[in-house]
């Protein structure tokens, strides 16, 4: 039975703004006014797109510094670029910033709400890395900006976790599956056909991907993890009995002839004992890796 997508889901406005996602719509308009601010004290044009087909200010030094373009994020190692593309969009279309923000408004707080602040962050900022990497993959001289293939990754997630609730798209009615195997097909089409326009289709396409991998896989990927570090954990378990047996040995041994005859190697053990048990005895009195609990929104 489908559910529909109504103040339940928290469609009134007060519901949709968590913290999380304030943050980032004011981030992304913010980023926004810079860069109109830049383009404006900017002396010289840039040529189009640089193989993007967006109309970019080139000789802007903070367009060119902040979006991603493969051959300066790769070849230069600038990498902050994997993160910092996903806040700049074109100034010259301004209804690519306003369709981010509304699918993030939209889309973005269930998802937070029902993976918590940390995943949720995960999510929306590692898809923009992988939607990035696709696409320099695929179009290694094109430079990329805006959020959409974070905003993808947050929209696949919202159809897997509230996959049958039904949204209203314009006038018609569609469930959140559907509406997001609309959004891959389409976007596939562009990717196969040669229509252009500006848009970095790869990179739709490595978020809707990303998204997908990662409500599927995510939970067992950590599920690996607290194997690898319970089994961390036992292994210094053992390590530390045995070095407690060996120091207890050499402690009977001082209580016998005195410290001054111990020989430097077991000098050395005592001081190397002494400092593993510092650091054991700080960790635990932490909680341990991987001990923390994760709040929700």
């Amino acid at each position: 039975m489908s559910e529909w997508y109504t103040p339940e889901f928290g469609m009134s406005f007060g519901s949709k703004w968590t913290r999380t996602i304030k943050v980032l719509v004011i981030a992304n308009v913010g980023v926004f006014i810079l860069e109109l601010l830049f383009s404006t004290i900017s002396s010289r044009w840039g040529v189009p797109g640089l193989g993007e087909g967006v109309r970019v200010w080139t000789q802007d030094p903070f367009t060119r510094l902040f979006w991603f373009y493969p051959p300066d994020a790769l070849g230069n190692l600038w990498l902050w670029q994997f993160f910092s593309y996903t806040f700049l969009h074109s100034i010259y279309d301004p209804w690519h910033l306003i369709i981010n923000m509304f699918a993030l408004w939209m889309f973005g707080a269930d998802v937070e709400r029902a993976m918590g602040t940390k995943k949720f962050l995960t999510l929306y900022f590692t898809a923009g890395v992988f939607a990035a990497l696709l696409s320099a993959l695929l179009l290694p001289q094109t430079a990329v900006l805006g959020a959409s293939g974070a905003i993808f990754a947050v929209e696949v997630a919202f159809a897997m976790l509230f996959p049958n609730v039904t949204i209203i798209l314009f006038i018609f009615p569609i469930k959140a599956k559907h509406l997001v195997m609309l959004f891959a097909g389409l976007t596939a089409l562009n990717c196969l056909l040669p229509i252009g326009g500006g848009v970095a289709y790869y990179a739709h396409l490595g978020g809707l991907l990303y998204g997908f991998l990662f409500v599927r896989y995510e939970p067992r990927v950590w599920d690996l993890v607290s194997l690898w570090q319970a089994k961390q954990r036992a292994r210094e378990l053992r390590e530390g009995e045995e070095i407690r047996r060996r120091v207890d040995s050499l402690l009977d041994k001082v209580n016998r002839v005195g410290l001054e005859n111990l020989t430097r190697k077991e000098m050395e053990f005592l001081q190397k004992a002494s400092q593993k048990f510092r650091k054991w005895k700080a960790v635990s009195a932490s909680g341990g890796p991987g001990t923390k609990k994760e709040k929700k929104a």
